[in-house]
């Protein structure tokens, strides 16, 4: 990745080794801080914002779940709490972490108001491998690695090529591929650098009338932006009203964003020039993608939609929503 893209790899705090720096709610209390807002506290000069871990990420989705907490159990002390489709068309709902920490222990180097992370833990028993979306404020955990912009690189160039890359990653076709690199449960650097992305090239084609990477840009932006945790994000992508004031997130819409996703890994299974057959060979191999559509929809729709928005981007047609 780092050969193409303009990115370094970080683990930026490690949860046994740096454990010292966390704060818990009570500790934040305790100590004096008090909530300002979109997860961050404060005490005088100082602020301290949420340490993001994986399980609190899924696709394009930086509210996924909060971290609950049972010290009875020792052998595994923290459970996801999912967050609900309702909580999320709220801009204003945020997960809640299981540690803050203070800014002033983030490295000066490492500040960014945004960045892409995905998930380090990769299970069989997972629906998908790689995890990928935009994370606010940079304070992540060993278990949610990010992909840093180079140091001379700006925030605006940064948003320029992050939504392509954060897209690559996120397809299901890039996913098959990794389900063949992966051995473990740990989603290796030296992994993940070898995967096989999209040359940036490619991006700057057209299909129709549409530019590839303006339309995954823009959807990318829609899919990510969803709370005003988000909202530099939404700046560095020129999101903004003719004021210069950012524009107000998108609404969450589950079935929405169903169909941008399913659009968006039709495109890349034809950037990758993968036929329909194939496309269909390669989604069936996400058994539990398919039954958790088939326990909700009673069919596999993601497959459906994704075969069938194939032959609508082919035709360059990124407006039309597929009706069965």
């Amino acid at each position: 990745i780092t050969k193409v893209w303009p990115v370094r790899y970080l683990r930026m705090f490690d949860m046994t080794n740096d454990s010292h720096l966390f704060m818990r709610h009570d500790d934040l209390q305790a100590q004096g801080w008090y909530p300002i807002g979109a997860n961050k506290w404060k005490k005088g000069d100082a602020e301290a914002v949420p340490l993001y871990v994986g399980r609190m990420i899924y696709h394009y989705d930086h509210r996924a779940a909060s971290v609950t907490t049972n010290d009875e159990n020792l052998k595994v002390a923290t459970n996801s709490d999912f967050a609900t489709d309702a909580e999320k068309t709220k801009p204003d709902f945020y997960p809640t972490p299981q540690y803050w920490i203070a800014t002033s222990d983030i490295p000066q180097k490492n500040k960014r108001d945004w960045v892409i992370s995905f998930r380090d833990i990769a299970r069989a028993t997972d629906a998908r491998t790689l995890i990928a979306t935009i994370s606010p404020t940079v304070a992540a955990g060993n278990k949610l690695p990010i992909l840093m912009p180079e140091l001379a690189v700006s925030s605006a160039e940064y948003a320029k090529f992050a939504p392509l890359l954060l897209a690559n990653i996120n397809a299901f076709v890039f996913d098959f591929v990794t389900r063949q690199k992966t051995q473990s449960t740990s989603m290796n650097w030296y992994i993940v650098e070898q995967l096989p992305l999209i040359k940036p090239e490619q991006f700057a084609e057209t299909l129709g009338k549409t530019k590839i990477a303006d339309y995954i840009r823009a959807e990318v932006l829609h899919l990510t932006y969803t709370a005003h945790d988000l909202a530099p994000f939404a700046r560095d992508m020129g999101y903004v009203d003719n004021k210069g004031d950012v524009k107000p997130p998108f609404v969450w819409d589950a079935t929405d964003r169903l169909h941008r996703q399913c659009r968006l890994d039709a495109l890349f299974f034809n950037l990758y020039d993968i036929n329909r057959d194939d496309a269909a060979y390669i989604l069936d191999q996400f058994p539990i993608v398919a039954r958790q559509d088939q326990a909700a929809h009673g069919r596999y729709l993601t497959k459906e939609l994704i075969l069938a928005y194939m032959n609508a981007v082919k035709a360059g047609d990124f407006t039309t929503v597929i009706k069965f």
